[in-house]
């Protein structure tokens, strides 16, 4: 009896567990057939976990204002994925008012934030994603 209980609570955590992974890292909240592109200056940069996060503000045409954001992986991977004599990221790699360029999948609700592909700093240099 005490084993069936002791498995069955193991089960449980262990079901919580996989679920929660699952919910965070869902696939529908952007749209993965689309690839928007924006540039502006940066109004905030978050080199946190779980993800790196960038606002920039976006002119539109008509001259409005639109704060878009993009989200990246954690900042310990973007940290080690930088290869020889490329850029390495950092907290400090962004600051307020750098102006950059953003490439991703845009959200699926139309809200101005992307799953980020590409950022290309201000002087023509992607400091993740290179050519894509």
């Amino acid at each position: 009896m005490l084993n069936r209980l002791l498995a069955t609570t193991v089960a449980c955590y262990l079901y919580l567990a996989v679920t929660s992974a699952v919910a965070h890292h869902g696939g529908a909240v952007y749209n993965e057939a689309e690839t928007v592109t924006v540039s502006g200056p940066v109004t905030e940069f978050k080199f946190v976990n779980p993800h790196v996060l960038i606002s920039i503000a976006v002119t539109s045409e008509n001259g409005e204002v639109v704060e878009w954001s993009g989200e990246l992986t954690s900042p310990n991977r973007l940290a080690r994925m930088a290869q020889p004599g490329s850029v390495r990221w950092h907290k400090d790699i962004l600051q307020p008012g750098d102006v950059i360029e953003l490439t991703g999948s845009p959200a699926a609700s139309g809200a101005p934030a992307l799953r980020l592909h590409r950022v290309v700093d201000a002087t023509g240099t992607a400091i993740i994603g290179g050519n894509r």
